[in-house]
Parts: C-alpha cells; structure tokens; sequence
C-alpha cells in the first residue's frame, strides 16, 4: 500500500531543542512522556514545546516533520453560525477530517516522529477520538498501535480501533491508563503518546505542533485578519496549547487572538480562582467524556495567561439542550463540540464577548460516531 518509512520521514532543520514551558529548561530532541525533568523532581509536572531556529521567510507555522503519513487531514470549512446579536460567529468544522475530529492533526505528526525516531508501535490514553485516529494513521503507516481505554468506553468506538487494527486494554479508572502506558517508558520499540503522570503533563510535543496549523487556517480563511476570541474544548490542553503556540508563531511579538477554554466541571477556572494546579478537582462521568477528568495541565493554564483569555464551564444540562440546538442547525457535532457554541452564549452573557466581536469556535468532532 506504499506506506512511508523511516527514512521518508525527514525533521524539519530548524528544529533545535525542546524547552520546558513552565521553567525555560531545554531538553534534546528526543521523547520524553513525562515532560521536563527538572520540574518532575520538585512535583509540579510540565510538558515541553518544540523550539526552531531563526523563522524562515515562508511567514507561517512550522512543523517539525515532514514526509508524515497522511489521510488528507487539515483543510476544515469555517463556517458561518447564526446567532443573536451582532457577534460574529464561526465554527471551524473539524469533524471534516479524515476520522472525524481534530485528532487527525496530532495523529499524523506523532506517527511521523515515532517512524523518524525508529519504533515498531504508538500507545495511547484514549475515550475515543484519539484512539481512532491513531489506529488509523498507524495503520497507515504500518506501525502498530495500543490504545488503553475505561470500561465505559463505547463498544462500538472500541470496534472501530480494533478493526484498523489497534490492540486494545481496558481499565475501570482514566488514571489506570497512564500507570499502564508509563510501563512502556522504557521501551525502544513502544512510544507513548499521551499523558503518563499524574499530576497530567499532556500529549507528545511533536504531535501538539500539528494543531498549530488550525492558526494557520484560520488566518488564511479570514483573508488574513484574526479573530478576536478562539473558542476551545479543553481537558489538558493540547489543542490549546497547540493553537496558541500557531499564533504566536504567526503573530511574532505582537498580540494573539484571546483563547477560551471550554470544561465540564470547574478546573481551569478554579486555578484561575486561586486554587492549586497540581491538585485534584471535582468531576465525574460527563456527556462529554473528552473533556471530562479531575487535573488540569499547565499548558492549559498557559494558553489562557498567554492569550489574556478565560476559562467558562458549560456543565451536561446546557451542552445536552445545546447540542440539540446546534443539530437542528444542520451540524451534528459532539456535545464536547457543541460545549462551545454553548461556551460563546454564556460569556455574551457575561458581558466577556461582546457584539461586533469576530469569535471562532472548535466544532473538535463528528457526533455520527458517537451514535
């Protein structure tokens, strides 16, 4: 099936380091799950970012692999949303993606890394979304693929990872998961690609560098002007994280467009309010599972003190009744997706976006596969 080697897979020359984003330490480039070292001494975990040279001069995002294996991911719609007001609403529609979600972007660059770096297969934490779209470039790469799921997990969202081929390992608890992917840290063979420590540190820096590429559409799709707000369901920030740094790429030293992360249960936000970052938050099982969970990253606090931008809770109730609402319209996102469109109702009511703004909304995922 032609499927790319090692040796098709090329890192990009500018590439020189990866540096912790909470203590400014720079590490090899190399794979390192459990985040800067330094910081996993003293207890307060951090996750890397991919540090390049001097820009180039093509004034866009930089990846730090090219040759990836690829299903055509990225090139999403943005779409117009009606909504009340003068508030310009859009929605970038990341359900149009090879497997229907915005996964495909971190898919395709950490599948690139593990067949650059030499391994034989890519584990992952998964409720669903990830674990299908790392089954599916895996496969397409010809590396094999382990996601680790709950017990609660979809019988017919596990079927999908196994009939591309995936091994799949279920456990009663989320935290379960990571304690099984840590077993795999000392592999050459085996690469874990989401979060493996507790306090969470997040996903594999190579893979959040494809996010940034969403910043690069965006801008494109709105003939170079950026939009005021970015709306992003968030559980430890990946995506956010990722867009974030594709707008700071693009905006050099200049200001960014404000970032507003989604969740089902106060985590973030509680941060923001002066609680511990490393600590554990009230939860629980939510109709949105991708962003549920009890800990917060720090690349999601980052996104949001970088960015000048908040956090807004949108709890089952209202991402249950706006779900149906955004259906209605024509768009069948998942409610993790439609928790944003949510998330826009109630900071304009809160008088935190206000009308003749421009605000963008990650439609994350495809609410057909839940079905």
């Amino acid at each position: 099936m032609g499927a790319p080697t090692a040796r098709a897979v090329t890192r990009h020359p500018a590439l020189r380091s990866l540096r912790c984003i909470r203590c400014g330490d720079h590490q090899p480039v190399d794979d390192h799950p459990r985040g800067c070292p330094s910081c996993l001494k003293y207890g307060t975990p951090a996750n890397l970012a991919c540090v390049y040279g001097e820009p180039d001069a093509t004034d866009g995002v930089r990846l730090p692999y090219a040759g990836a294996p690829t299903l055509g991911e990225g090139g999403t719609p943005l779409l117009r949303f009606d909504t009340t007001g003068d508030l310009d609403l859009r929605l970038k529609w990341e359900g149009a993606n090879p497997t229907g979600s915005h996964k495909d972007r971190f898919s395709a660059l950490a599948v690139a890394r593990a067949l650059h770096a030499g391994y034989e297969m890519v584990a992952a934490a998964s409720s669903g979304n990830a674990g299908v779209s790392l089954a599916a470039y895996c496969a397409r790469a010809g590396l094999g693929c382990e996601i680790a799921v709950t017990d609660d997990t979809p019988g017919h969202v596990v079927g999908l990872m196994r009939d591309l081929g995936a091994e799949v390992v279920a456990f009663p608890e989320a935290e379960q998961r990571w304690r099984h992917l840590a077993g795999h840290l000392d592999s050459r063979t085996v690469l874990p690609v989401t979060n493996v420590v507790v306090p969470p540190v997040g996903s594999s820096p190579f893979g959040i560098e494809g996010y940034k590429m969403l910043a690069a559409e965006i801008r494109a799709d709105l003939d170079g002007r950026l939009p005021d707000w970015v709306v992003v369901p968030a559980s430890r920030g990946d995506l956010a994280w990722g867009v974030y740094l594709g707008f700071r790429e693009l905006c050099g030293s200049g200001p960014v467009p404000r970032l507003c992360l989604v969740e089902p249960f106060p985590r973030v936000s509680a941060v923001l309010g002066g609680a511990d970052p490393h600590g554990s938050f009230p939860g629980g099982t939510s109709v949105m599972p991708s962003l549920a969970g009890n800990s917060v990253a720090l690349q999601a606090l980052e996104a949001v003190r970088l960015s000048a931008g908040r956090a807004e809770v949108v709890d089952d109730t209202a991402a249950t009744a706006g779900t149906r609402r955004v259906w209605r319209s024509g768009l069948p996102l998942e409610p993790s997706s439609a928790a944003a469109v949510v998330a826009v109702e109630q900071a304009r009511a809160a008088g935190a976006m206000a009308d003749g703004l421009l605000v963008v909304a990650l439609a994350t995922a495809h609410g057909l596969k839940g079905m």
